[in-house]
């Protein structure tokens, strides 16, 4: 019978055929049904609803071996049998029993108990699940977990250990040994009597490596408020922290690389704009030393440096890779390491970028080198610009012929010496020189010759002055000098030293006629308020045309006031 009747009551013995003191089976808590040997059931109680469909549609192979078992004589159990929605084993379940099979009325039938075990079941696949899950937010949240004693050592860690030790060496460690540096901690979360939550720490990796972990911890408190330890877990946190540096440092490269192309546009003399590129890149990078470096095929000149100096010998070494065609060069010492990149226009090498880091096992990274390739560019603009700047200026100020000062440059230098130098006492020489016999030369041999005479004779002069001293080519064959700081003592031995510089120059073996000299006007002053840049040249020019007067070839220097000097 597959319909769900109720049961006989207690006092019904006869229909049941069965004695139990107090009662029979209308007291038992869960599902009582009898099957008969063709598999049907013929009596059950209401809570045996879903067994008995459970029957009808065949149940499974496992119930079906119990049940023979069962009309066979021997009790059978099936534990846990399930009864889902479908057939299929992976359909979802409708209930679970715990079901005992006892023969019954001589092998005539068999009666079923089943127990409802699936709210258990439920619960107990519940706290599995929930179970499963606070380990996978555990593992999600953390690391590693651990606790330590009260002399903070380190009691308990997960199997998997943690910042590359295994759990084996790093159980019974003191945790105070994983800092990177134990002298910097405020608060250690592995001894903390307070909690932490997420305390952020440095520790070294079993390969040396630091790491970042964030820590969160909470004491462990015993009986009368006994602390007797922390619990905690861990979360590697260096992976973050270093993608934060490197997007931290890749916003403040683009702010060095934004400043520099905005001092480029503002900045229209080259420079003060390669001075203030060099000055910006030194808190920027940061570096101890910047060198700009100008060339312009053949000498190369620093053009800006800011901080330390560097070593003549280092500088050398980066040109000579530079003209060599080397775009980036680097070298690394114990005292630091030194980096330069070459600076084009137009594809030609025009200059270089030199920077110096001091210190022991200091590093270039590679976003710092991404930042000198992006302003390259823009250095060797600006240098193209300079050198523009330097040509034009020279076209300006000097002599194209003997590249020495002209005129009006050199007036104009004289003039702001004198204004500088006001009121010191100290005497200073001008010289105005005058080549005799040269338009013999012009008349000989052409004016192509003459003019390789005036540049060799140009040449000399640079030769037999000082470095603070300056010539200029007034025109034709005259020339002025003007030597700064030349006590009187000394004035008509530095002219008469000049005169004799040059004479190897006046004689030609080929030619008798060939017979150059040069008349050396002097006159010495200081700078005084009356002091007048024309009347300076007038004195000199003087003296000059008093040697010419004399018969040529000579020197002769006179001091304020005409005086001449002995």
């Amino acid at each position: 019978m597959n319909k769900s009747v109720d049961l006989p009551n207690k006092t019904d013995e006869e229909l049941w055929d069965v004695r139990i003191p107090g009662g029979p089976f209308s007291d038992f808590p869960g599902a009582v049904l009898f099957v008969e040997r063709n598999g049907n059931v013929s009596r059950a109680n209401e809570q045996a609803d879903l067994l008995c469909t459970f029957i009808k549609r065949g149940g499974s192979e496992e119930y079906r071996d119990a049940l023979q078992s069962a009309l066979s004589g021997r009790a059978a159990q099936v534990n846990p049998l399930l009864v889902r929605e479908g057939k299929d084993e992976d359909s979802r379940v409708l209930g679970a029993f715990d079901l005992a099979l006892l023969p019954w009325s001589d092998g005539a039938s068999a009666l079923l108990l089943g127990r409802n075990i699936t709210l258990e079941r439920n619960l107990r696949a519940a706290l599995i699940e929930s179970r499963q899950r606070y380990r996978d937010l555990l593992e999600a949240a953390c690391d590693f977990a651990w606790e330590t004693d009260k002399e903070g050592k380190i009691s308990f860690i997960t199997p998997e250990g943690g910042v590359g030790f295994s759990a084996a060496e790093l159980s019974g460690s003191d945790a105070l040994s994983l800092f990177a540096d134990p002298s910097s901690i405020v608060t250690n979360p592995f001894s903390s009597k307070v909690p932490c939550e997420e305390e952020e720490i440095w520790v070294k990796d079993s390969f040396g490596d630091e790491r970042c972990l964030l820590v969160t911890s909470m004491p462990l408190w015993g009986d009368r408020r006994i602390w007797h330890g922390n619990r905690g877990f861990c979360r590697d946190i260096t992976k973050l922290r270093h993608d934060e540096l490197l997007r931290a440092n890749e916003i403040h490269r683009e702010r060095v690389y934004n400043r520099i192309l905005e001092i480029a546009r503002s900045e229209m003399v080259p420079m003060r704009m390669l001075g203030s590129v060099a000055s910006c890149l030194i808190p920027a990078l940061p570096v101890d030393a910047v060198m700009i470096s100008h060339f312009n095929g053949d000498v190369w000149q620093a053009v800006a440096e800011e901080g330390e100096a560097l070593q003549l010998d280092a500088i050398a070494r980066v040109q000579a890779a530079m003209e060599m065609g080397e775009t980036v060069y680097q070298e690394t010492s114990s005292d630091g390491v030194l980096v330069a990149v070459s600076a084009k226009f137009r594809g030609q090498v025009n200059g270089s970028i030199c920077l110096w880091r001091k210190g022991e096992r200091v590093s270039w990274s590679r976003g710092e080198g991404e930042l000198l390739e992006r302003i390259q560019v823009q250095i060797g603009i600006s240098l193209q610009q300079y050198g523009h700047h330097k040509e034009l200026q020279a076209l300006s100020s000097t002599d194209p012929l003997t590249g020495l000062l002209n005129r009006r440059h050199f007036e104009h230098l004289l003039d702001g010496f004198i204004e500088d130098n006001l009121g010191d006492e100290r005497t200073h020489l001008l010289l105005y020189l005058d080549l005799d016999n040269f338009k013999y030369v012009n008349d000989a041999y052409g004016h192509q010759e003459g003019d390789k005479v005036l540049k060799d004779f140009a040449e000399i002069l640079k030769s037999k002055t000082r470095r603070n001293d300056w010539i200029s080519r007034l025109g034709g064959d005259e020339f002025v000098l003007f030597l700064p700081v030349v006590p009187e003592g000394e004035a008509q031995g530095k002219a008469q030293d000049l005169l004799d510089a040059l004479i190897p120059a006046f004689s030609r073996k080929d030619d008798p006629k060939w017979s150059l000299s040069a008349s050396i006007g002097g006159y010495l002053f200081s700078a005084q308020k009356s002091t007048n840049l024309s009347d300076l040249l007038e004195h000199a020019d003087e003296a000059m045309y008093r040697v010419k007067r004399s018969g040529k070839n000579g020197v002769y220097v006179v001091k304020e006031k005409n005086d001449e000097v002995d």
